[in-house]
């Protein structure tokens, strides 16, 4: 009898023990590409201009019901200016991709990866979670934080907030401050500062 019983334990522990593997897998969501939308901001002194670009590719991880990793690739040549009409946002389209810019031809991609992710209270917008990370720009790689709102279900993960970056950080020069002097720059300065607005939708 005791033989049979120590037989049966060991049959059933790699069944076990397989069964707590298989319940710790993460989940992985694809971001996707067509549900979500990035949007850009850009200021200067005479007035400013907003757009948007898109997603190539993108990933998030779940592990345990709490986002673990995310990475979200930006095709650069995407590059959309939605305040302007006809040539003067073709204009506009082609010089933010060039060297002047994001040189694109150069430089591709954009990449943006979570490290760490932390529940958030009393934020003024709504926001529950303060994500970290680390944005790539032009080869480029500067770390971020910013607040953001996630709402998560079995099948699906979105992630919604707005980052603030500072294009000097990226070798982005055309008409800085951080490059040139200010004064000689006049109403002509475009300033370091700008937003990404995001609403990312993954599905499983």
């Amino acid at each position: 009898m005791k033989q049979a019983i120590i037989a049966a334990v060991v049959i059933a522990a790699p069944l076990f023990l397989q069964a707590i593997v298989n319940t710790g897998d993460p989940a992985r969501y694809q971001v996707s590409t067509e549900e979500s939308t990035v949007t850009w901001v850009g200021k200067k002194v005479a007035g400013a201009h907003n757009g948007d670009i898109e997603i190539s590719n993108g990933m998030i991880t779940v592990n345990e019901g709490v986002i673990s990793a995310a990475t979200v690739i930006i095709n650069m040549a995407t590059i959309n200016t939605l305040d302007l009409d006809g040539g003067a946002k073709e204009s506009l389209d082609g010089h933010l991709t060039s060297d002047d810019f994001f040189g694109v031809e150069s430089f591709p991609t954009a990449q943006f990866e979570l490290t760490s992710l932390n529940p958030l209270r009393g934020d003024k917008n709504g926001a529950n979670f303060s994500a970290n990370g680390q944005v790539t720009i032009k080869g480029r790689t500067e770390n971020v934080s910013f607040p953001v709102t996630v709402d998560m279900s079995d099948d699906q993960t979105r992630i919604s907030g707005e980052m603030i970056l500072d294009r000097s950080k990226f070798d982005v020069q055309f008409r800085s401050k951080s490059f040139f002097d200010a004064k000689a720059l006049g109403d002509k300065l475009i300033y370091d500062e700008f937003s990404i607005g995001f609403q990312l939708v993954a599905n499983k």
